[in-house]
């Protein structure tokens, strides 16, 4: 009979234990801001861009040295952190929008009806919050997603066609910015093969394994991408939502008659610097569909 113990011998230095369990995790204080989202995402993605202008004390001049022309290890990982939270504020932007939009868009609801949620979401969730459910498995770190589950939850088909075509550019723009996020989220910065075979082998072949480095013009500029798809899908959302009303409600053609029905979907799509807009947005709707023809 063998007295073998089982080998174990501590090569990785004094090993500590904690837990998060106890701690409060949860600001149950929060109130979702009573703005259109694309409002929200703009508050949202600001506040990651503020982090371009971080410094950090260097110890040989005992100087405070801009990170982002330091351009040293911790910049890189800085920079990784950003379009993690770009990629997120996009997300967030696309769950709040969706959610609302079930909320108070007839044909939307009857297209989800038949979606399954989670006995747990159906008996915890608030009704407002209760769409949120739908998108529990749902992530949209790329075209593909946000496209199919627009299409699922509301009928809305976003494939490219010649009206669409700044969306469609933007939708590419982000998938490019969604491959460095797998890269950082999965392979700690380093660029892999998938990566490559969805960008291009031939054109991407010689990064593999590399780890990436981006300086201050190149997360900027992913941040610009981010805010352009955000602005050309909330536009097209807009349209294409209100737009598809034309088969179930009876527009007047008159302002006053149809400003409570027109202002839930304005108010949803609206930022606040165009909510201003309103009258004149109404009346390019109803011209554009020849309304006031079929109303008289």
């Amino acid at each position: 009979m063998s007295n073998n113990r089982a080998f174990s011998f501590p090569l990785s230095g004094s090993i500590g234990t904690s837990s998060l369990r106890s701690h409060s995790l949860f600001d149950m204080d929060y109130q979702e801001p009573d703005k259109a989202p694309i409002d929200i995402y703009n508050e949202n993605i600001l506040t990651y861009k503020k982090l371009l202008g971080c410094f950090m004390f260097d110890t040989e001049s005992n100087n405070y040295v801009s990170l982002a022309s330091a351009n040293n290890q911790e910049w890189v990982k800085l920079s990784n952190l950003l379009i993690l939270g770009f990629i997120s504020s996009v997300e967030s932007y696309v769950r709040c929008m969706l959610r609302r939009l079930l909320l108070i868009d007839s044909a939307s609801k009857l297209k989800s009806y038949s979606k399954t949620i989670t006995y747990g979401a159906a008996t915890h969730h608030h009704a407002a919050l209760m769409p949120e459910a739908l998108m529990e498995g749902c992530s949209f770190h790329s075209a593909y997603n946000i496209k199919e589950t627009i299409k699922s939850i509301t009928g809305i088909n976003l494939k490219p066609k010649p009206e669409l075509t700044e969306l469609t550019s933007a939708f590419s723009n982000y998938d490019f910015i969604g491959q460095l996020r797998h890269c950082i989220i999965h392979r700690s910065g380093l660029f892999g093969s998938d990566n490559a075979l969805s960008l291009g082998i031939n054109e991407f072949g010689n990064y593999l394994e590399k780890p990436i480095k981006m300086n201050l013009v190149v997360i900027q500029k992913a941040a610009s991408i981010c805010d352009a798809l955000v602005q050309e899908l909330n536009d097209a959302m807009f349209c294409q939502i209100i737009t598809r009303t034309i088969e179930s409600y009876d527009w007047k053609a008159e302002f006053e008659l149809d400003s409570e029905f027109f202002g839930h979907y304005f108010n949803l799509f609206a930022s606040e610097d165009n909510v201003a807009r309103r009258i004149d947005c109404y009346n390019t709707f109803i011209d554009s569909h020849n309304l006031r023809h079929r109303a008289g």
